[in-house]
């Protein structure tokens, strides 16, 4: 009996198997024979075209320093950015709010109309040194010695002309309130025969304060305003004064006042600016001395000084006739 275990056209369909369904005619000489023959695409070498890179591990505290860093060099740019920034519009709020400078105002005097410069000496003011020199110039010395003289002659005019200008004239320093009108402030550091003082107009509260800068002590009374002009009249007089354009009523008005005992205890009723002012000094009420409160005698202390200042209209001077009793009350000697 035979038995057939293999067909006939078998070993034909396996040899039509075995070829591979795509060949690679191109590198068909260089294959590996253990690659996959049905592979589409050759193995590439990953090494030649890419580059790779090791990143170091970060430690968590760098990055917090690192933020921290970071951080406090914006808070502090943003600081100072904001610092000019605020300086800068405040300086110029206080320069368009606050007008400030120094005018030489003249003493009362019988002219009105008192020359700068004397007709003495105007007289004798030296001429040019090279017309001195035209004149002698025979030897070196005695150009020297006119040239020397002439200089003599010119610091001893100026120094004249100092002392004329300190008898006629006496200087304040003006600070002015222009954007709301409720301050000024008036440096008369040397008033004729009087002490250094400081005025404080308050048009707030309607009140002058006078601080005694070598005494130490301050004194409030009623602000007049028909002496006082408002800061904005104030600035124009100072204006046309300057310009030539005004010329001022000099004329001296003198008032006796009297300090009240004991000192103001309430400071805020001066108000901010004179309690700015009189900070760590007494302040005294003035009273105005005439024949009513007196009884027509009037004690003065010996020795008292006045304090004068310009606001505006004449020349006012206050006379503080017990200035010394204030003085002991304040523990200060008067200079």
């Amino acid at each position: 009996m035979t038995v057939i275990t293999k067909a006939i056209g078998e070993k034909k369909l396996a040899d039509k198997m075995e070829r591979p369904l795509v060949t690679d005619t191109e590198n068909s000489g260089n294959r590996d024979p253990k690659a996959d023959p049905e592979a589409q695409h050759p193995p590439r070498d990953m090494a030649g075209h890419y580059l790779i890179l090791r990143r170091p591990h970060l430690n968590p505290h760098s990055m917090t320093l690192y933020c921290l860093i970071f951080t406090s060099l914006l808070g502090m740019s943003l600081g100072v950015l904001g610092g000019v920034c605020i300086y800068r519009r405040y300086a110029r709020e206080q320069m368009h709010r606050f007008r400030t400078g120094w005018y030489s105002i003249p003493y009362e005097r019988s002219d009105n109309k008192m020359p700068f410069v004397s007709d003495e000496l105007s007289a004798g003011l030296p001429g040019d040194t090279d017309f001195f020199k035209s004149l002698a110039r025979d030897t070196e010395q005695e150009a020297l010695v006119l040239d020397k003289s002439a200089q003599t002659n010119i610091r001893d005019f100026l120094q004249q002309q100092s002392k004329i200008f300190s008898k006629n004239f006496f200087r304040e320093y003006f600070e002015i309130d222009l954007e709301n009108e409720r301050y000024e402030r008036i440096d008369v550091p040397d008033f004729r025969d009087g002490r250094q003082g400081r005025f404080i107009h308050d048009f707030n509260v309607n009140l002058t304060g006078i601080i005694d800068l070598s005494g130490h002590c301050c004194f409030v009374m009623p602000l007049n305003r028909d002496r006082v002009l408002l800061p904005r009249n104030m600035y124009d007089l100072l204006n046309k004064m300057y310009n030539g354009y005004y010329e001022l009523n000099t004329e001296v008005i003198r008032k006796t006042m009297r300090a009240v005992f004991p000192a103001i205890e309430d400071r805020e009723s001066v108000g901010t600016y004179i309690g700015r002012e009189c900070e760590n000094m007494p302040i005294y009420q003035l009273e105005k001395i005439n024949s009513t409160n007196t009884g027509g005698m009037v004690k003065r202390s010996i020795g008292g000084d006045v304090f004068g200042h310009f606001a505006g209209s004449n020349i006012v001077e206050y006379d503080i006739i017990n200035i010394n009793e204030v003085q002991k009350k304040s523990g200060m000697n008067i200079n």
